[in-house]
């Protein structure tokens, strides 16, 4: 077995990676610094298959220790499974994945043994030791022998990984360990803050970010610390997606932020009067319909894949209540939307994918949404109609507003994976 970054891999690091979920993303800078913590993504990769097996290739050299060789030899496999064009030389990239993703990982597990209180009460320092890099960073190297509390708040933007390809690692210390190296507690270097700008290469565009001089812009937080016990989460409950009748409440997911505010929607597009189904129809008769859309039926699921090339399958499932097999449909007239939401999913203006942090069940979803819009033929306001899936289920919502560009804010999360050309 291989030897990674100066140990074995232990538990706290497998588990950390083995907690994230895959999250599909066009630019490294979809997601950001702590984000990581709980998604994995390879930048350019947006289907979810080959996602899988790149992460699989990831979580092999984790947990068994292998090499980057053995890396490459994988990812090989896996983009000539997939035909994946990726950017960037194979070098170069497959650095950059394995690299990274196990360094963050073993940082990460070992926030998680420093913050176990019987251990920091015998060692409640940290120090910063510069790694072996063949070309240092002066203020990496200036930060070399720092030793500072561990509650201190300069680890929250100092904890190594601090940059790409960064070597530098933080060691717990007891007060003997710190008089026997004849170290100096503290102070904590001054932090002098400068702004960069990231993504001028990415689909959304550049925008500016705040960083710590000497931090490479997305290292600036310790990996692993905010998915720790003592982290305090936001104070906000899951809802279903908003009531379109009136402005929804902001539900964004993990800080995962609204890329494009104020962006407009392609035009809406006519449909005609028959895509409202009339009502007093049955459960049956509207499940019907419905799936009649992906050419499925009650007894005949269909799988279907959408414009990103993610498969959905379609059946009487999505309409049944687990606990009794029931069928329920109508609520507050929904049932005659229902061929809206499936011509968003088929034909949708936009898709996003988001990361929500499932406090309650300690786990991350990750969902993507289709949103559309429509004239319906003899209808005054255009039709906003928002399909959402995930893996803990789907759901959909239609309205009719006439101020529909007011609701993108609260319905655009994570990222936008697809737009469609007017």
């Amino acid at each position: 077995m291989a030897v990674s970054h100066g140990s074995l891999p232990f538990k706290e690091q497998i588990d950390y990676f083995k907690g994230k979920v895959n999250l599909p993303t066009r630019a490294w800078t979809d997601i950001y610094n702590a984000e990581h913590d709980y998604a994995f993504v390879v930048a350019g990769a947006v289907k979810r298959d080959l996602l899988a097996d790149l992460r699989g290739a990831v979580e092999k050299s984790i947990a068994t220790g292998t090499t980057l060789e053995q890396f490459r030899k994988d990812f090989d496999q896996v983009v000539g499974k997939h035909g994946w064009q990726y950017r960037g030389e194979r070098g170069w990239r497959t650095n950059v994945i394995w690299e990274t993703n196990l360094r963050q990982s073993y940082n990460a597990g070992r926030e998680q043994q420093m913050a176990d209180p019987e251990l920091r009460k015998r060692r409640p320092y940290g120090l910063y030791r510069h790694g072996d890099s063949a070309h240092p960073r002066p203020m990496h190297l200036s930060w070399n022998g720092t030793t500072l509390p561990l509650d201190d708040a300069w680890w929250s933007t100092h904890t190594p990984q601090n940059g790409w390809g960064c070597k530098c690692k933080k060691f717990m210390l007891s007060a003997r360990d710190v008089e026997r190296q004849g170290l100096k507690i503290g102070p904590a270097p001054e932090i002098e803050w400068e702004d960069r700008v990231i993504g001028k290469n990415s689909p959304e565009g550049p925008r500016t970010v705040r960083v710590p001089k000497g931090i490479d812009p997305g290292f600036e937080y310790a990996p692993g610390r905010s998915r720790l016990s003592d982290a305090v989460p936001p104070m906000r409950a899951h809802d279903p997606l908003p009531e379109l009748a009136s402005k929804p409440v902001s539900a964004h997911g993990a800080g995962l932020p609204n890329r494009r505010p104020g962006d407009l929607l392609p035009a809406p597009r006519s449909v005609p009067a028959s895509q409202l189904l009339p009502s007093g129809l049955t459960d049956d008769a509207y499940v019907d319909r419905f799936l009649s859309e992906f050419g499925a039926k009650q007894n005949a699921p269909a799988l279907f894949k959408d414009v990103i090339g993610d498969a959905v399958v379609i059946g009487r499932d999505m309409f049944t209540v687990k606990r009794t097999g029931q069928l329920k449909v109508q609520k507050r007239g929904r049932e005659q939307t229902l061929l809206l939401v499936a011509q968003a999913l088929r034909e949708p203006d936009e898709v996003w994918v988001h990361l929500e942090w499932m406090y309650a069940q300690q786990k991350a979803v990750v969902r993507r949404r289709y949103l559309a819009r429509f004239e319906v033929e003899g209808k005054a306001a255009p039709a906003l109609a928002v399909f959402e899936v995930g893996d803990d289920g789907w759901d959909g919502v239609t309205g009719f507003v006439a101020d529909s560009e007011d609701y993108l804010d609260d319905l655009r999360l994570g990222v936008r994976l697809y737009r469609r050309h007017q």
